[in-house]
């Protein structure tokens, strides 16, 4: 049997024509303040009110600020501002940290010994600082490949 995977689930549901259950909730609410307001107060209070509850009301319904609604954004606010800030941080112990693992030597036949000799330190290093794209010489008072096995 197949089944279908959902898609679009970060789509919020469509409860009343275009308008989600936040939206809604939020609209209902600036209107009922609206309609309180008119019905106990005078009506220049009223004007005044809806200067400030219409944009308030229409901000928390449909703006969207990084993508999260203005109510969250809200509640991250004052969760951060709420919260401690004291980052410490301290060096473990390097001990326990890396664990140590020994391999197994292989048999003397096997075991090339892989050295490298200052002569091909050398080497390496004329050929990383002529091939370079800068045409800066390099300009240092001792060479890297000088200080080795001293």
């Amino acid at each position: 049997m197949q089944y279908g995977v959902p898609q679009f689930i970060d789509v919020e549901d469509k409860i009343v024509g275009p308008f989600t259950a936040k939206q809604t909730l939020f609209l209902m609410l600036g209107g009922g303040f609206l309609i309180l307001i008119f019905s106990f107060f005078t009506m220049g209070f009223f004007v005044v009110a809806v200067i400030f509850i219409v944009p308030i009301t229409l901000l928390f319904a449909f703006y969207k600020p990084k993508g999260i609604s203005v109510s969250q954004f809200l509640a991250n606010f004052a969760k951060f501002y709420s919260s401690n800030h004291l980052y410490v941080w301290r060096r473990e112990n390097e001990g326990s940290i890396f664990k140590t693992v020994q391999k197994k030597k292989k048999a003397s036949a096997e075991v090339e010994a892989k050295t490298v000799t200052r002569s091909k330190i050398r080497e390496l290093a004329w050929v990383l600082d002529t091939s370079t794209s800068v045409s800066v010489p390099y300009e240092a008072k001792e060479r890297p490949d000088e200080a080795i096995r001293r």
